[in-house]
């Protein structure tokens, strides 16, 4: 009969140490029935929710205020500056330090020699403490190309710690890539003879006496006929 070797009780110690018991194998540690020994245990970090993530494992978004979220393709004047102001979604539980803004030419432009859609930069890691940008399409432009009139224009805001290769990455609590569709268009107020100034905004202008008195005019003479 042979004989059953001692229980080193020492090192019994040492492998329960720490330990937290569960409900499947009476204690945090793997059991190594068949699966790897690499596979991480149910009590691993990894399983537990970050405290800075969302609670329900969503990333956050950008919610646009300027231009409003109604306007789902806005237009941008050429030669203008746009503002750009902006919030997050309840999801937002690490908003980005720093945000980069990405522009892309309308299908047709490509980065030379490829077919790859052109890109550029409108800001590189500004700080976004502010929710806020004004973009200068003058000097914020494509290099080497113009900012025409037409439809397919993009506009991405990312958080930059993230990166641009991985800004469509699920990261809880965290931002996820933001892509604006927007126009551009020429004012040609200034071109014009008929006295009506640049950025004239008609819905703010007051309507001349003179026109209002030839309405009420008009009135009393159709009452008279």
């Amino acid at each position: 009969m042979s004989s059953v070797e001692p229980i080193n009780k020492r090192q019994l110690q040492v492998s329960l140490n720490g330990a937290t018991p569960t409900a499947d194998s009476g204690f945090g540690i793997s059991l190594n029935n068949g699966d790897s020994s690499d596979s991480p245990s149910k009590t691993s970090s990894e399983n537990r929710p970050s405290s800075t993530g969302s609670a329900n494992g969503q990333p956050g978004r950008i919610v646009m205020k300027t231009p409003p979220r109604s306007v789902e393709s806005p237009l941008f004047e050429i030669a203008s500056k746009v503002k750009l102001q902006w919030d997050y979604d309840d999801n937002m539980k690490k908003p980005p330090s720093q945000i980069t803004i990405r522009g892309q030419m309308p299908e047709g432009y490509y980065q030379p020699g490829t077919t790859k859609p052109l890109y550029w930069y409108i800001a590189q890691n500004v700080s976004a403490s502010g929710k806020a940008y004004t973009w200068d399409t003058i000097t914020q432009s494509p290099p080497g190309y113009t900012l025409r009139e037409g439809t397919g224009y993009k506009l991405y805001i990312i958080d930059s710690d993230i990166g641009w290769e991985n800004s469509t990455r699920v990261y809880p609590g965290r931002l996820f890539q933001f892509m604006l569709p927007f126009s551009m268009y020429n004012s040609r107020y200034a071109q014009t003879n008929d006295g009506v100034p640049k950025n004239y905004n008609p819905n703010a202008a007051s309507r001349p006496k003179t026109a209002r008195a030839l309405v009420l005019a008009a009135a009393a003479i159709a009452f008279l006929l």
